[in-house]
């Protein structure tokens, strides 16, 4: 009885270090699909490469991941929770500017976010979908998910919106919108199109009148 007992508790101690070994090599494949995708772009993204950056066989690899459409899945996931991450990261070096100090430095810090492997790799798999129709709903589904999760975790991060969500929805979804396609340009090679200075600075403006006197109406469109 002794020995059943002892062995019991062995097997399931080795039971949760064989499910804690098992989520790290499932990250370190995550990990190495970003790096992949930033890196030489999702083309050239296969099973085969992410692996090898991995360090593992792609027996190994399809032990966690059967089918590539599992490998981006999971990644979009990950890159989301990055992202979430880094927005809770630049929310805590901002927290100490106010006025038009604080939305600049929030503006410079997503902005710096969208050069990060994660972003880089979420424009990849982002440019992809148009023309893949798997891809465009796995897409479709993360961001709707991110979306959800960003707002949540923004109006936790930045409490001066308290009970202000349609603003900040607006706030976040401008400079998102604007934050992304200086990025896309640049990183194509297109950014001498526009002074991604000057238009930061011009999206300052407009998220501090939003803040200031809310979302616009009718009549000041």
């Amino acid at each position: 009885m002794h020995t059943l007992m002892t062995t019991g508790r062995v097997r399931s101690r080795e039971g949760t270090r064989q499910a804690e070994k098992s989520d790290q090599t499932r990250r370190l494949i995550l990990d190495a699909a970003i790096v992949c995708l930033s890196e030489i772009g999702y083309n050239k993204t296969t099973m085969t490469v992410i692996a090898k950056t991995a360090g593992l066989s792609r027996g190994a690899m399809q032990y966690h991941f059967e089918t590539m459409t599992d490998v981006l899945r999971a990644t979009l996931g990950h890159i989301q929770d990055l992202r979430l991450d880094a927005l809770r990261r630049t929310a805590s070096e901002t927290r100490r500017s106010s006025g038009s100090d604080g939305f600049a430095a929030r503006v410079d810090g997503l902005w710096k976010i969208m050069f990060e492997p994660l972003s880089v790799a979420y424009f990849e798999i982002s440019v992809a979908s148009r023309t893949d129709n798997a891809l465009a709903l796995l897409m479709q589904q993360a961001q709707q998910s991110f979306w959800n999760e960003w707002v949540a975790t923004a109006l936790e991060a930045f409490p001066e919106w308290e009970g202000r969500q349609s603003d900040l929805e607006l706030a976040c979804g401008l400079a998102h919108a604007v934050l992304e396609g200086l990025a896309l340009q640049q990183l194509t090679n297109q950014g001498s199109m526009v002074r991604s200075d000057s238009v930061r600075a011009y999206l300052v403006d407009r998220v501090r009148e939003i803040f200031e006197h809310g979302t616009p109406g009718p009549a000041r469109n």
